[in-house]
């Protein structure tokens, strides 16, 4: 069993799986990993071609239904929820995946003379993942949090808070078939001149190569498209893309197990407290 919902610009969520007494469902293409455009060059009298780039295409999703009920009704509802070239987000849920994708209504296309009239509407998606309606979080911190609930403590064994440790380590698994970008956000404790963020699995690095004050807020942004680095400093957010070091990376998760470390430059690792946020991304359901 799957569900479709299409949630329009409006705000409207239009429930095509289970209203079966005005829409049936009868095929939805596009939910399979879209095709790759390979661009190749061929040189002089070299067999074959030389590889250059590769991109995903954008992905076309098409619902064909058959409408039930009151068919001209139905169908003028359809023409009002899901206007042409506006945006509009796909959700899709099957036993594995609960996922959803943004694009824009391309057409419905209607045959209004046959006996069981269907209507055929097709979306447009330009970034071509879907998108895991959970979120993953994890914080990478010199200090280690080790209290939880429930607890019981023992006199004889007593419960630790927390525990420092001299190398901290976070450990991110991607679960998607797909590499995504992240959100990570620094929150500076104590005057640094510096902080390099780094992926111990590609040795990648991201360095802000510049000073920062007690109670700073730093966002590395590393999404495809929304790439950028803020600072927040007294409630005002500037852009700090010149503080980036030379060689950084914008450093993204892999399919598997991602590792990330730390180190901060005039400072020592509990001057800065840090944390990922991501959103699993899979080429198809």
């Amino acid at each position: 069993m799957y569900s479709l919902k299409i949630e329009n610009t409006n705000g409207e969520i239009f429930e095509l799986t289970h209203d079966q007494q005005n829409y049936y469902v009868t095929q939805v293409t596009g939910l399979t990993p879209p095709p790759t455009s390979i661009n190749s060059a061929k040189a002089g009298t070299i067999d074959g071609t030389f590889f250059n780039s590769a991109s995903v295409d954008e992905r076309n999703i098409v619902i064909t239904v058959v409408m039930n009920g009151d068919i001209e009704a139905n169908r003028q509802r359809l023409y009002r929820i899901f206007p042409r070239k506006t945006p509009c987000t796909v959700y899709f849920k099957n036993a594995n995946r609960d996922v959803k994708i943004k694009g824009y209504v391309e057409n419905i296309e209607c045959d209004l003379f046959t006996k069981r009239e269907k209507a055929q509407i097709s979306i447009i998606c330009p970034r071509p993942y879907f998108e895991d309606l959970a979120v993953i979080y994890a914080e990478l911190a010199a200090t280690l949090a080790m209290f939880e609930f429930p607890f019981c403590i023992e006199v004889d064994e007593p419960v630790p808070i927390s525990e420092a440790t001299d190398y901290p380590v976070c450990e991110i698994m991607n679960a998607g078939d797909a590499e995504c970008g992240c959100i990570i956000d620094i929150e500076v404790n104590d005057t640094i001149s510096g902080v390099k963020i780094i992926n111990t699995t590609t040795q990648q690095f991201f360095n802000l190569d510049t000073a920062f004050v007690d109670h700073d807020k730093i966002r590395i942004n590393t999404n495809s498209g929304q790439m950028g680095v803020t600072r927040e400093r007294g409630g005002n957010k500037v852009n700090i893309l010149n503080a980036v070091g030379e060689d950084s990376t914008w450093l993204r998760l892999s399919p598997g197990t991602n590792y990330f470390t730390y180190t901060v430059d005039g400072g020592d690792t509990e001057d800065v407290d840090i944390s990922f946020t991501a959103t699993v991304l899979y080429g198809g359901v």
